[in-house]
């Protein structure tokens, strides 16, 4: 059976997937209209052209995009569907990586579980959002990085590796993090030579030199590039105090966040604080004081800044993925909406946080190279992300999720793992990720059916209904608007949205200063009663 172990998850995840039918849903959600746009653009004229919006590289995921809607059909549901395998491609890689480390067939399932059933990973798995896709080829690069390190006379390995680095660099900038913690590694081994270097560099450098001259040569400038990528960034790490402040409330929030999404496996460990202790050489020097000392500072931090959901946009009081429609105050909303649920969440998190770093401690202190490389990795990524002018949860699963997920299951060859607790909060969590995820589709579901009902007088594209739906419909054309009227430099963030005279709005709740023309009622696992979204126009 050991040879099947690696399905089990993908597999599992599918089935989970499946429950929530979505491809029953022909809608973007978030950004991925951005990229939607471009792929219905490659795949209707061949012209690969990326929206203005979008700041990543993009141009792999696009081309799976367009190539989905040539063999399927451009609509939205067959490109989340898409989305949802090369998800399940990607647990099925974190396992295979887990494999190289020697980790027990139950602290495998766990690990790869905790991940498919976290609300970042369902959300994004759920969207067509660049993340999935990169994570996908994130996790072959380190796979293959790590299978050279354990076998350096395999050349093999290292060419996989370089191409699936330029694959996930094609995707987003962030893979350059990949081949300079791979070439500090062999540095600190002593086998860094000149031609290893040529070897680490030679795919990835032609993908960044390749794009390069393609973006800037052929393509040319988009709004992101202008205006957030590199000026947005320069601005943000331009004032090194407030950068300071920033990186520090990003790091203890992104701890925080990251304890929430993993913890099942933290819940293993709740019964071995003190064997940690002792195996990081703490008992003896500051009598155990390690652990809660972090703890006391997470708790100082959860004290200033109240209870979590901290970073944008996957979580809020309003349940799971981002919320886009006023009056969420009325929203059926479940757990999510009582503020005990987010303290007793914080408290249980913060505590998750503490053990996950006493087992990535573990972890570093009795690993091989290989491990040290994987931390390294998604260490370099996290710092890049930091860099950025904004910081969202989603970016945890290409920096701290991984990392915390190998280190907690790799402490568990030395350390007592409760397989029962890590079962029970698994089980939990998935509960909770599949009704949130329930929600999230049906209310997003609803306003797209009530702003597509023919009425006399307000056309769809004249309802402000939220980010993505405004977005779709006439982003494409009121930015080629405003780029015949002024620089792209000029062009402010959300003037696109100015452009459009709404004569309409869809909210949860109504406006005493508006006239409710229409409802739609949608169901919810949040509540026995229904949920309402309403459209309403200014009173005569």
């Amino acid at each position: 059976m050991a040879k099947y172990e690696k399905y089990f998850v993908p597999v599992v995840f599918l089935v989970f997937a499946a429950t929530l039918s979505p491809w029953a849903f022909d809608f973007p959600l978030n950004d991925d209209w951005a990229y939607a746009l471009a792929a219905r653009t490659l795949a209707e004229t061949g012209r690969l052209t990326l929206c203005d919006w979008g700041s990543s590289t993009q141009v792999l995921h696009i081309i799976a995009g367009a190539l989905c809607s040539k063999l399927f059909g451009f609509n939205f549901a067959a490109l989340r569907t898409a989305n949802i395998l090369i998800a399940a491609g990607a647990l099925f890689l974190f396992v295979k990586l887990l494999d190289e480390f020697e980790i027990g067939p139950f602290e495998k399932i766990a690990a790869g579980l905790t991940l498919a059933f976290c609300p970042l990973y369902l959300v994004l798995a759920n969207s067509f959002m660049t993340d999935i896709h990169y994570f996908f080829w994130m996790l072959g690069a380190v796979y293959f990085y790590v299978r050279h390190i354990k076998d350096p006379a395999g050349r093999s390995a290292l060419v996989w590796a370089g191409a699936c680095t330029a694959a996930a660099y094609l995707t987003r900038q962030l893979a350059v993090a990949l081949p300079a913690a791979f070439t500090l590694t062999l540095l600190f081994q002593g086998r860094l030579k000149w031609r290893s270097l040529a070897a680490i560099w030679a795919l990835p450098g032609a993908a960044m030199l390749g794009y390069a001259l393609w973006f800037s040569k052929m393509h040319g400038p988009t709004w992101a590039s202008e205006n957030y990528v590199a000026a947005a960034t320069l601005a943000h790490v331009s004032r090194p105090l407030a950068f300071l402040n920033d990186s520090l409330y990003r790091l203890f929030a992104s701890m925080v966040e990251t304890g929430l999404m993993l913890l099942p496996l933290a819940a293993g460990y709740i019964f071995s604080v003190n064997q940690f202790s002792a195996r990081n050489g703490l008992r003896h020097r500051v009598s155990s004081a390690g652990p809660w000392l972090a703890l006391a500072v997470l708790a100082a931090f959860a004290f200033v800044n109240g209870p979590l959901p901290y970073l944008e946009n996957t979580l809020a009081h309003s349940g799971m993925g981002v919320l886009t429609l006023g009056g969420g105050a009325l929203k059926p909303s479940g757990p999510f909406a009582d503020p005990l649920f987010w303290f007793l969440a914080t408290a249980a998190s913060a505590a998750a946080a503490v053990l996950l770093m006493c087992a990535s401690g573990l972890a570093l202190r009795a690993g091989d190279p290989a491990l040290r490389f994987v931390f390294l990795a998604f260490m370099a990524q996290l710092g890049i992300s930091l860099i950025g002018a904004k910081y969202f949860d989603r970016y945890l699963l290409t920096t701290l999720l991984p990392w915390f997920a190998v280190a907690a299951v790799f402490a568990a060859r030395g350390v007592r793992f409760s397989k029962p607790a890590a079962a029970l909060t698994l089980a939990l969590c998935a509960l909770l990720g599949w009704a949130g995820m329930k929600d999230y589709l049906a209310w997003n579901h609803a306003k797209w059916e009530l702003a597509a009902k023919p009425r006399e007088g307000v056309s769809p594209d004249e309802i402000i209904n939220g980010f993505d739906y405004d977005a779709w419909l006439s982003y494409e054309k009121n930015m080629a608007y405003l780029k015949s009227m002024k620089p792209l430099g000029m062009i402010g963030e959300w003037e696109w949205q100015k452009v459009t005279k709404y004569k309409a709005v869809i909210a949860f709740q109504p406006d005493p200063k508006l006239r409710v023309v229409d409802r739609l009622e949608y169901a919810t696992p949040f509540s026995s009663r229904k949920g309402v979204l309403y459209l309403m126009t200014l009173k005569n």
